[in-house]
């Protein structure tokens, strides 16, 4: 909440705006300040369209991006904002979301804040299989990751340990 911007879009109506896309799409923005912003833009219950908006701009300032090969030829950035907006517009359904986020991870392979949130993407659909003894072992499987190399604030992090570490609980 240090960063204007954050605090902005944590006081929004949680629709993204033009400035915080052309935000997201900077190259020399840092990746854990653009998750820290769509996290600021939170969820809603009856769904949002964040993640559309992102991908139409994305793909009128890169022309060389569109709908078919966005998954091959998007950045990791890119691919794992795309993820985690569409997580947020639907976080119920991360079916499709989590194919993104895996690829982000796969192109990005010692991003921590990558492989954290990316990770936080696709434990969700744990919730929906009632599966949640796997949350905090899959998680876990991120804090102890030493080849990751740490770009995310340490505040940030516990904050989302604090969220997953309550699963450990359910471990059988």
């Amino acid at each position: 909440m240090d960063i204007s911007l954050i605090k902005e879009a944590h006081n929004s109506n949680r629709n993204i705006t033009k400035k915080q896309l052309y935000f997201l799409t900077e190259n020399r923005n840092p990746i854990a300040v653009k998750l820290a912003l769509i996290n600021s833009l939170s969820w809603k219950l009856e769904g949002k369209s964040n993640a559309p908006a992102y991908l139409e701009f994305l793909f009128e300032k890169k022309t060389q991006l569109n709908y078919k090969n966005f998954i091959n030829k998007g950045s990791a950035e890119e691919l794992i904002c795309y993820a985690y907006l569409k997580a947020m517009d639907n976080y119920f359904d991360v079916k499709s979301t989590t194919i993104f986020a895996k690829q982000a991870m796969h192109k990005a392979p010692t991003s921590y804040s990558i492989h954290l949130i990316g990770t936080l993407i696709s434990i969700q659909s744990y919730l929906t299989q009632k599966e949640s003894y796997k949350i905090f072992t899959t998680m876990n499987q991120v804090r102890i990751n030493h080849k990751l190399k740490v770009d995310l604030r340490k505040k940030s992090i516990d904050a989302i340990f604090d969220y997953t570490d309550i699963y450990k609980k359910d471990i059988k």
